[in-house]
């Protein structure tokens, strides 16, 4: 795991940065810093080539996806979501673009989009080489969370699988942060680095042929970087893949480099107190949430006061407080988010469902429909085994097969260069001599396509028939300009005044007659 690093160019260390009105921004976005980190660490040498089926889970818009295609070894993308409107709205990027059909790939790439649930499983998934879940857990319900592990570790079982997911602790410098302090309406929670980092570490101990690595994303400001990240993002490698790979050569330059990696504190978790028996459920209309509220301390706690009664504490079911410890903090309220995720009942008992809190309807159908998410839930439901159906899928052009010999290859391109050179622009003609004379340096400098070395390239174009010196100079004709007489003289004057003219008896010829209707009476048709 410890060749799995980040260039520090990737990580944009100085992107951080305060506007005129102090508040906190970043050059380039933090999602695009997302985009660049998680494609960076695909593009590590000593593993590039394995990955051929790339699964992202919570596309929406497949922004993300122009990047991953540019994958050296990617064969099939699945571009995976909940929302199926979103789906249907976007299908149209995933589809090959001109430049794919004037210069196509000589790789074959197929792209399917698929509405889809990350916390269950399906047959398109099989045979998935790396999965990746960007900024997607904090939008699940902890009963689809719990899921999650199962179907990606347990039956997809990627070689790699990458997950981000924000850093709570970063909030305190954000501004316009919602009465929950997160910072999407649709967060169910949004966890510390030890959180992340322990949620992280018991999927390795569930899954123990996986280990994983964490990064930070986003950096913070100069003299706050106790706070960490933007985003947290881990990095799951199977064992066995992970040692089937060479060992990648480290350069003098790299072994110099420091990690990007994210300062990890090794363990945060406070002692587990049990929840206070009197706590009473509550549903925040601010926040659309159900939360615990303390009740009222008695006089003797508040200040020695007989009638002090001290504001109630609220905690927000998923966030968590600092007197409760990590370990198992969602499952303290399983219950009550198992009554989230049913639907209501017609019956008059909706009283109990929460333990005789009553919940407005519109409210709690509000939270039963979100959809963004990966909690696809409520009357929208699909049928038991059609969690997944086909939006699109594209197939993109492949090159025929270049059954040139490589001589053939080099002559080939050099002559296009050529051509080019000669072409447009003038700065190797020799107007004195009438000729061209081009160094076979530059033809060899623009053979980007085709790399050869000047032994090669001399040796081709003179087995051609160009006249190459002993100082590596090509020379050229001018070529003689074309007599056809059929060519368009482009210089050339014409007449525009001239008008064709008949004899009043004779009929005019076909199209200069206008029928029916004078011509200032419809100068919009002519114009």
């Amino acid at each position: 795991m410890e060749h799995i690093t980040l260039n520090p160019s990737a990580v944009f260390p100085n992107s951080c940065y305060y506007d005129e009105a102090k508040n906190i921004r970043f050059d380039p976005p933090v999602y695009e810093q997302r985009y660049c980190a998680v494609l960076r660490l695909l593009e590590l040498d000593f593993w590039k080539e394995s990955f051929k089926k790339i699964v992202e889970f919570g596309c929406a818009e497949m922004k993300f996806f122009r990047l991953l295609r540019s994958l050296p070894a990617a064969e099939t993308i699945l571009e995976v979501d909940i929302d199926d409107d979103i789906l249907q709205k976007c299908r149209h990027l995933v589809r090959p673009l001109l430049a794919d059909y004037l210069a196509p790939s000589t790789k074959s790439l197929s792209v399917e989009v698929w509405r889809g649930n990350i916390a269950e499983p399906h047959e398109c998934l099989l045979d998935t080489d790396v999965v990746i879940g960007i900024e997607i857990i904090e939008h699940l319900h902890q009963p689809v969370l719990e899921k999650v592990p199962e179907n990606v570790f347990g039956y997809i079982k990627p070689k790699v699988a990458m997950f981000s997911t924000p850093n709570v602790e970063y909030n305190v410098l954000f501004d316009g942060l919602l009465e929950n302090g997160f910072r999407h309406d649709d967060h169910k929670f949004e966890w510390t680095r030890a959180q992340f980092e322990e949620w992280a570490s018991s999927i390795c101990k569930r899954y123990p042929n996986y280990s994983v690595k964490f990064f930070g994303i986003g950096p913070p400001p100069p003299g706050r970087e106790s706070i960490g990240f933007v985003s947290q993002l881990a990095v799951f490698v199977h064992q066995d893949f992970l040692h089937s790979l060479p060992e990648p050569a480290v350069t003098e330059a790299e072994a110099g480099q420091e990690t990007s990696q994210s300062e990890q504190p090794e363990d945060t978790a406070t002692p587990h107190t049990d929840v206070n028996p009197r706590s009473q459920l509550m549903f925040d209309e601010e926040i659309g949430e159900v939360v615990f509220m303390e009740p009222p301390q008695n006089s003797a706690e508040v200040n020695g006061s007989d009638d002090a009664v001290p504001p109630p504490m609220v905690e927000d079911c998923l966030h968590g407080a600092d007197d409760v410890s990590n370990d198992g903090r969602w499952r303290e309220y399983e219950d009550v988010n198992d009554e989230l995720d049913q639907e209501l009942s017609d019956d008059d008992d909706d009283e109990d469902a929460f333990g005789g809190l009553v919940i407005p309807e519109a409210e709690m159908r509000d939270m039963r429909t979100r959809n963004d998410s990966g909690n696809f839930e409520g009357d929208d439901l699909p049928p038991l085994g059609e969690e997944y159906w086909m939006i699109t899928c594209e197939v993109y052009p492949v090159a025929p097969l270049d059954e040139r010999s490589r001589d053939e290859r080099i002559k080939h391109a050099a002559e296009y260069q050529l051509r080019r050179l000669r072409n447009f622009g003038d700065d190797f003609l020799a107007p004195e001599q009438d000729r061209f004379i081009i160094p076979l340096q530059v033809v060899l400098d623009c053979m980007v396509s085709d790399p050869a070395s000047i032994e090669e390239l001399r040796a081709c174009l003179r087995n051609a028939g160009y006249q190459i010196d002993d100082e590596d100079v090509l020379t050229l004709p001018v070529e003689e300009e074309s007599s056809d007489e059929d060519r368009v003289d482009d210089d050339a004057e014409y007449d525009v005044d001239e008008h064709v003219q008949w004899d009043s008896d004779e009929e005019p010829p076909p199209g200069m007659v206008v029928e029916g209707m004078a011509l200032q009476d419809y100068d919009e048709t002519w114009d």
